[in-house]
């Protein structure tokens, strides 16, 4: 049902009868006046959408009265009906911004045609500017929020939104990021546009308070609308240029920032329509800037807890070194020496009594020297320093060959050249990645095979690229019910995700229930 309100201006009743009649058949709400001024009147004090008017009216003519209505609601569509005309008026009347024209005598269908024409011409241009408007801030959305030159951005932003909107002056005011306290909030203008004419010069930062204007929108949280009269003023000392409206960006119930818009003659005032449009472009503006301060926030935490997460591994690695060579040099020594004494014992003096138990403890010496020398390797596999990535993890896969029978068998494979030496850093946490990946999978699919390949792919005769995978064929898990399940299993997913990533190297962990789970590590050896 149409909503529209159309005021009916002829000096001719009959006329007035019939398009009125016609109009609310086609559920339009109408007035009427029989001439100029009693249409004005009518107009202040209750603003029609459209005015439908005779040219030829004794007191003003139609141009007359649409050109005065336009003053008071300047986005009030017009259609002028004539039994006579010229190419002049007809002219004239498209520059004052007249929609239409009806010839007289016409019939209600002719009627309901030319009002429903304007009006929907009317709604395409007002999307058309409404998409010109906000195209900026759609194209925004398509990047990343980092890499938003917020300055840039918002000069695009006003110089589009005064064009769009016929404003003279427009601007966005930010709170300064060195003052972020809610009772001392500052506002810098991120970005400011005025057009080049003679009237946009009462914008001028000299004489026009826009910073104060921008800090009380942001005080009161709503818009707020100047016009220029004698009692406009603000904080009592300085007239408003013109027509001001600013409009607070808010988003998350926080005020962000303040759009003002301006425009130097004051006969052209902010239809509710634009007021509408400026208030949805604050809005998506105001989201964009909270989505960019959250990734901000969030950037800072990630970035602490990479520094956090970088210093542990640091320390832990520090600490295996040093019990490393703690074993190495003071637990291997004493076990191999104690071993080989008993050893000898039990050869030269062949005692009678007490042999099973010198047997039993060298026993025991040799399981706690293979246990140790398994410690040394976990903390700190010297084939990882000397031969590099993929020595270590042959050795790694080698040595838990020799566990016992009821462990799964690991198998190592080799695609194309040896891993290339890397920094001791990465292949540290590669290392650390791979033996967190190869644990899990003999703790969580036991009696499966696994297998650990690594393919080193190479241009030139150069490594370019390394991956390694580590597979079994055990039971599987949904990798994202499981960190909801259980948290520790979550933290050491994380971490084997974390050392990749702190290398530059991507870890992605593929299972599903009864088939089986795959971490795959890769890393680019070469830029």
């Amino acid at each position: 049902m149409a909503e529209e309100l159309i005021l009916v201006v002829d000096d001719d009743e009959l006329v007035c009868s019939k398009a009125e009649k016609a109009l609310r058949k086609s559920d339009y709400r109408t007035m009427t006046a029989f001439n100029g001024q009693q249409a004005l009147a009518i107009i202040r004090k209750t603003p029609p959408d459209l005015l439908l008017s005779d040219i030829r009216m004794p007191d003003i003519d139609g141009l007359q009265l649409f050109a005065a209505a336009r003053k008071i609601h300047f986005d009030l569509l017009g259609v002028l009906m004539t039994g006579y005309g010229t190419i002049d008026i007809a002219i004239k009347a498209l520059q004052l911004g007249v929609s239409g024209f009806l010839q007289k005598p016409f019939t209600g269908a002719e009627l309901d045609f030319v009002i429903e024409d304007t009006f929907t011409k009317n709604r395409l241009m007002r999307e058309a500017v409404r998409l010109r408007l906000l195209s900026p801030l759609l194209e925004a959305r398509r990047y990343l929020i980092s890499e938003l030159n917020l300055t840039s951005f918002c000069q695009g932003l006003v110089e589009t939104t005064a064009r769009e909107a016929q404003a003279d002056y427009c601007a966005v005011f930010l709170p300064d990021e060195k003052n972020l306290l809610p009772d001392r909030l500052t506002l810098h203008p991120e970005a400011v546009f005025m057009e080049a004419t003679e009237k946009a010069r009462v914008f001028s930062p000299r004489t026009f308070p826009a910073g104060r204007m921008a800090g009380r929108a942001l005080e009161v949280g709503r818009t707020l609308s100047l016009r220029r009269s004698g009692t406009d003023k603000l904080n009592g000392d300085t007239t408003i240029p013109g027509l001001v409206l600013a409009v607070p960006l808010v988003a998350s119930q926080r005020t962000l920032g303040v759009l003002l818009v301006g425009r130097a003659q004051v006969d052209k005032a902010f239809s509710t329509g634009e007021r509408e449009l400026f208030e949805v472009l604050a809005g998506q503006l105001a989201s964009i800037l909270d989505n960019r301060r959250l990734y901000q926030a969030l950037s800072t935490r990630e970035e602490r807890l990479h520094t956090f997460l970088n210093r542990f591994m640091e320390a832990q690695e520090s600490k295996n070194k040093q019990l490393a060579a703690q074993i190495r040099t003071e637990v291997l020594p004493l076990l191999k020496s104690t071993r080989q004494n008993v050893q000898a014992y039990l050869e030269k003096a062949r005692p009678v009594t007490g042999s099973d138990d010198l047997l039993q403890a060298e026993k025991r010496l040799q399981i706690a020297s293979v246990a140790a020398h398994r410690l040394l390797h976990n903390l700190r596999p010297a084939s990882l320093e000397e031969y590099g990535l993929s020595a270590a993890l042959r050795q790694y896969v080698q040595d838990y060959n020799h566990i016992g029978e009821n462990q799964p068998r690991l198998s190592f494979k080799l695609e194309g050249l040896e891993a290339p030496r890397l920094s001791d850093t990465t292949e540290t946490n590669l290392f650390r990645a791979c033996a967190e990946a190869i644990t899990n999978a003999l703790q969580h699919a036991p009696g499966s095979p696994i297998e650990v390949l690594m393919r080193v792919t190479s241009q030139r005769n150069q490594p370019v690229h390394l991956q390694i995978q580590i597979s079994d064929s055990g039971p599987g898990f949904d990798v994202g019910s499981l960190r909801e399940r259980d948290p520790s299993q979550q933290l050491g997913l994380l971490t084997m995700q974390e050392r990749v990533a702190m290398v530059g190297g991507v870890c992605r962990i593929e299972s599903r229930p009864g088939n089986g789970t795959k971490v795959t590590i890769d890393y680019a050896t070469a830029e």
